[in-house]
């Protein structure tokens, strides 16, 4: 409760961000991509049209020929009435469903995909909750943007309909071959003016999207300290781990072919390592010798009983690379442990 009471002052962080997202919780502006699907829509309608006027014509013949029974103009009048449909609607939803999912991914940054958004939350079954949402900013500006969007198409569709109210008019006294072109001369210009004022609307709202998106996100400080600890760890073990590795590096290490576990050589060289559980971290360098010195390291190695392995891919990189008393490098991890794990040295 107390953290509900807290204040939110805090941006958001980077994991928060990232976590939102996997729950499908990201700043889109839906009315830029009603618009633009829009458009494309109305392209389709537009070059499509004459091909769905003819369909259309091609049904009005089949009902009203004569001479046939009512059951075979039914059957035929069935027939390209689903034609019709098909040819209208099926590329249409096709165009409109990849589309939207476009332009959605493009206004969310990549494809975002979550069950989050499906699971019951029964936190929206709280009054309080839901009073508080009613009343938030973010209804707010909705509610603004919708009357916007109410005031403004309507504006435009009227403006249309009274340039095309006299043809409009005289329509039904034309012919019939009359009526496609003038539905379309009005039906284009209202679906353009749909789509630029979704597209107007959505422009503006994606900023106001962005920053309501950021405003719900922001972190109280009980809420930041929190993730810092799950990110950083306990500060009492994370002190303490600083503290052993301190010590670790403040130990002076021990030196010479009496305390390393094995020896690696490659032709007149030779590179003794020290590695013990619980006291060395990674492999340790006690030891490199070139020519007589490397002689005399393998012979005080095979007198102790420490393991001598002839490996160049080990020894000359060691010899090279790594200096007495300090770890081997990243990058040899895997050759060492690898003998280390065979010879029963871990």
């Amino acid at each position: 409760m107390a953290e509900e009471a807290e204040e939110k002052a805090l941006p958001a962080s980077e994991k928060k961000l990232r976590d939102a997202r996997r729950k499908g919780q990201v700043s889109q502006s839906r009315d830029l991509v009603s618009g633009f699907t829009l458009f494309a829509a109305l392209g389709y309608l537009y070059f499509a049209w004459p091909m769905l006027i003819e369909h259309f014509s091609e049904l009005v013949q089949t009902v009203t020929a004569p001479g046939d029974s009512f059951g075979e103009v039914s059957l035929r009048a069935i027939r390209h009435s689903l034609s019709l449909l098909m040819l209208a609607t099926l590329p249409l939803v096709g165009i409109v469903v990849v589309l939207a999912v476009a332009f959605g991914m493009l206004g969310t940054f990549g494809p975002v995909f979550s069950f989050e958004p499906l699971k019951p939350q029964f936190d929206h079954i709280n009054p309080a909750k839901g009073l508080q949402k009613i009343l938030s900013l973010r209804n707010v500006i909705e509610f603004t943007k919708g009357l916007a969007k109410v005031v403004l198409l309507a504006a435009l569709f009227a403006f249309i309909l009274i340039a095309w109210l006299q043809p409009l008019v005289d329509a039904p006294g034309c012919a019939p071959s009359c009526l496609g072109p003038i539905t379309k001369a009005v039906l284009i210009p209202l679906g353009t003016a749909a789509a630029l004022a979704f597209v107007v609307i959505g422009v503006i709202d994606v900023p106001i999207q962005r920053w309501l998106f950021l405003r719900d996100m922001r972190m109280t400080t009980t809420e930041y300290k929190r993730e810092h600890k799950d990110l950083e760890g306990d500060p009492l073990i994370r002190h303490e781990q600083q503290r052993q590795r301190r010590e670790a590096v403040m130990q002076p290490a021990k030196l010479g072919v009496k305390n390393a576990v094995i020896v690696f050589v490659s032709g007149d060289r030779a590179v003794a390592l020290r590695y013990v559980k619980g006291e060395t971290p990674v492999p340790t360098v006690v030891g490199k010798g070139q020519g007589r010195a490397a002689d005399e390291m393998m012979a005080q190695a095979r007198k102790a009983g420490i393991p001598v392995v002839e490996d160049a891919a080990v020894a000359s990189p060691l010899f090279e690379n790594a200096n007495t008393g300090a770890y081997i490098g990243q990058e040899m991890f895997s050759p060492v442990v690898r003998h280390l794990v065979r010879l029963g040295l871990t």
